[in-house]
């Protein structure tokens, strides 16, 4: 009864009470494939206490391979997140007062060492800067970088979505206005000035929507 009494009397930090909850809200925005088990039915759940994922395993191909690529553990075959290192990884960055948006994971992803090896290349050529950009652009829509399963990657909104994650990862925190205009007009080159416009508002919202910029 003593203990049970302690307890009780035991003062609530509500301001770490309150960051753990911000903590937890963004760790779910940016790992949310560590709670698909919460939404599990009695069966999937019988699932994994057999060691198997009832997920898709296209989706958990997918995201294991952006978890390794962005320096994280993959998820084992029940789907369970064997350790705490993202919450952890989450936490430290608010606690050290970053926000950790998306763009902080886009920027591990496509890690220095790659654009490094990029620059050298154009150097070589001697492509201007700008060159740099359009072939980084370039090899980002060849790939499966900021899509979604399903998703048609000639639409000009999807093009637009893209290019935007693409220059937030490479400036983060500047402008990328004009180098949007640049590279959609480059890619698009049908479009009205009109459409450009509309085609960066698109593209400003799903980020801000998706990801909180």
């Amino acid at each position: 009864m003593a203990k049970k009494e302690k307890r009780k009397n035991m003062p609530v930090d509500r301001e770490e009470e309150e960051f753990q909850r911000r903590v937890r809200k963004r760790h779910i925005a940016l790992f949310p494939e560590e709670y698909d088990h919460m939404f599990d039915s009695f069966s999937d759940a019988r699932e994994r206490q057999k060691g198997r994922s009832p997920m898709n395993p296209e989706y958990m191909a997918s995201e294991n391979e952006s978890r390794v690529e962005m320096g994280f553990e993959p998820l084992p075959e029940n789907g369970y997140a064997s350790s705490r290192e993202t919450y952890r990884f989450v936490e430290e960055r608010m606690r050290a007062g970053d926000d950790v948006r998306r763009e902080d994971l886009v920027a591990i992803l496509f890690n220095v060492e790659e654009n490094a090896d990029q620059d050298k290349e154009a150097a070589s050529q001697g492509s201007a800067s700008g060159s740099t950009i359009d072939q980084r652009i370039d090899i980002m829509l060849a790939g499966d970088a900021f899509t979604c399963e399903g998703q048609d990657r000639s639409d000009p909104q999807v093009i637009a979505f893209r290019i935007m994650g693409k220059l937030f990862s490479v400036n983060g925190s500047g402008d990328n206005k004009p180098e949007f205009f640049r590279q959609i007009s480059r890619l698009l080159p049908s479009q009205s000035a009109a459409e450009y416009q509309a085609l960066h508002r698109h593209a400003m919202n799903e980020w801000m929507e998706a990801y909180g910029y």
